[in-house]
């Protein structure tokens, strides 16, 4: 593309000079554009179906374990300790991880 754009600077500055008129830079245009080959339109390509994903059981399942476990953990917590401030944190804590397992099982 460059070397168009030279030819083309070229041109201007013959026709600036006198060494060429208006007609033979108009002529002298075309033939250099001319030889731009054209782009072709690229080629579309066929791709193959991405293979079938594993069957996911859902969340459902995980959730009731993860509820089930939080549970316990806040049950257990209350009779050992008897402070609802450290059951509370427990729960809390449990609740972050049961957050980080169920966003793990729905990226697969």
């Amino acid at each position: 593309m460059t070397a168009i754009l030279d030819g083309m600077h070229r041109l201007d500055a013959a026709h600036k000079r006198g060494e060429i008129n208006a007609i033979d830079l108009a002529a002298a245009k075309a033939r250099l554009l001319d030889s731009v080959p054209d782009a072709d339109a690229p080629e579309t390509t066929v791709f193959d179906e991405p293979p079938p994903r594993e069957k996911r059981t859902g969340i459902g399942p995980t959730l009731l374990l993860c509820t089930l476990v939080m549970t316990i953990c806040v049950g257990a917590a209350m009779l050992l300790t008897g402070d609802i401030m450290l059951s509370t944190t427990l729960a809390i804590t449990v609740l972050a991880a049961m957050t980080v397992v169920l966003f793990r099982q729905l990226d697969g």
